[in-house]
């Protein structure tokens, strides 16, 4: 049975700024990924206040104290300095989450990822979660309200974000215009180098019979979901996907549908904040 993807929502509508009260505890959860720098708020009942993202750049400290820091209405700092007001607590996950001095605890991108879409869905099923990030992809099998086991690709890029982006720049298209020049497409083409460089030199080669764009960036997503699915078997009946390139590439999720076309898909309601989510509900049970 072909099921169609679920968009869940959130009812809430975060605000960013003016909440702020000393009697209350608030965590925030911050993913430093390898291409942007995800920030959530939530107070002690869990709802999200605020979200915020912006390019990971360096040095990673200032970069992830300005996002947190946001304005002045809402930032988890005492006024003028970089220390944590006592009603605040700061939880890291992602590549940079080892050299933040002033957060209070971190954690895998694995548990965090899970945390964020568990306490987002709520599921009490077993479930597949696929997250494919910046640069590397994973594959989390999740049972009874925990990691079961995971796998993660990490020897290339190719099947991640890093790989999309590359080949946009050789394409010269812009990535916020790739998913509806895919939709155009008139033939299917494959991509079969596994390397970004190689992928590179291929999309030039095929660019140079006179062949279109549009068939190209179909390829290059076929390729993505091609090497996630090559990663491990996805024996649940459930498959759920995190992570901002899915928010960013729509046509990611029709291209699994069409793989997976006995699952039952969902797509996490803060896509691109589930890492985020998921260490300040980290920070939650930990109060």
């Amino acid at each position: 049975m072909n099921r169609t993807p679920l968009h869940a929502t959130r009812q809430d509508q975060p605000a960013d700024g003016g909440f702020m009260s000393e009697n209350q505890t608030y965590v925030w959860g911050v993913d430093c990924g390898s291409s942007e720098i995800k920030v959530v708020c939530c107070d002690q009942t869990g709802r999200l206040l605020l979200k915020r993202k912006q390019k990971t750049l360096f040095p990673l400290y200032d970069h992830v104290f300005s996002a947190l820091n946001g304005d002045s209405k809402a930032s988890p700092f005492i006024e003028g300095g970089n220390s944590v007001k006592p009603n605040h607590r700061i939880i890291a996950t992602g590549y940079g989450r080892n050299y933040l001095n002033f957060i209070d605890d971190k954690l895998t991108e694995i548990k965090a990822h899970f945390l964020g879409v568990q306490s987002q869905l709520q599921l009490n099923k077993a479930y597949t979660l696929i997250d494919i990030g910046g640069q590397d992809a994973k594959v989390i099998h999740a049972i009874d309200g925990r990691v079961d086991q995971f796998v993660i690709n990490r020897k290339c890029a190719a099947g991640t974000g890093a790989y999309i982006e590359e080949l946009a720049h050789r394409l010269e298209v812009p990535l916020s215009e790739m998913t509806q020049l895919a939709q155009a497409h008139d033939k299917e083409l494959t991509l079969n180098s596994y390397c970004t460089v190689f992928s590179g030199q291929e999309v030039i080669k095929v660019l140079m019979t006179g062949e279109r764009v549009e068939n190209l960036i179909y390829a290059l997503y076929r390729s993505v979901v091609k090497r996630v699915l090559e990663m491990t078997s996805i024996t649940t009946d459930t498959v759920v996907f995190s992570g901002g390139v899915m928010n960013h590439h729509p046509m990611l999720v029709t291209l699994f549908a069409e793989k997976l076309n006995d699952k039952e898909l969902i797509v996490a309601p803060e896509t691109q904040f589930c890492g985020a989510l998921g260490a300040a509900f980290f920070g939650l049970k930990e109060e």
